[in-house]
């Protein structure tokens, strides 16, 4: 797979990043992510998704390269970003997570289900999704590579990677030397 692609399995529109805002601080997230976002790709666009905080990057730029622009500035109003690396509707998970080639990664899962599919999209259900894909998961300590899979409108986004510092408060995934 080329890097400019995203695995999209069922979902109309699939973001490269997704980023999330500091409680209340979503306006200067915002600006942040577009100032981060537009020096690599004047093109791209940021826009705020139905949850509050959650904001998606849509771009033609690869992923992973536009997480690690994050790196280059602080950011003080941005909590998290993540390279979406494959989104999927909830029964295509197994073969999005089995087309990312990940057979063998160990890594820590962090899961979270939003409306409306809280309650459908378990962490039992992508538990065992990635097993299928040949993922072992560790514990907390054990792991330096995150794999993260969450939950945007009736899609399922998948990113994994090692977490980096792009500020006070803020973590991005970026591209691990052990992959």
């Amino acid at each position: 797979m080329p890097p400019e692609a995203v695995l999209s399995l069922g979902c109309s529109e699939c973001p490269r990043l997704v980023a999330t805002s500091l409680p209340g601080r979503d306006y200067w997230a915002l600006e942040e992510l577009m100032d981060t976002v537009v020096a690599r790709d004047p093109a791209a666009k940021v826009k705020a998704t139905g949850y509050r905080g959650v904001f998606e990057v849509l771009s033609g730029q690869d992923p992973q390269g536009l997480a690690v622009q994050f790196l280059m500035y602080n950011h003080a109003f941005i909590a998290r970003v993540l390279p979406v690396l494959a989104c999927a509707i909830p029964v295509k998970l197994k073969e999005a997570l089995s087309g990312l080639g990940l057979s063998g990664l160990r890594a820590r899962l962090e899961f979270k289900a939003r409306e409306p599919l809280k309650g459908t999209l378990t962490e039992d259900l992508v538990r065992s999704a990635l097993a299928s894909a040949g993922v072992i998961l560790v514990g907390r300590r054990e792991g330096g590579v995150i794999i993260d899979v969450e939950s945007l409108g009736k899609c399922v986004i998948i990113s994994f990677g090692e977490p980096r510092s792009c500020g006070p408060r803020c973590t991005v995934l970026v591209p691990s030397r052990s992959l």
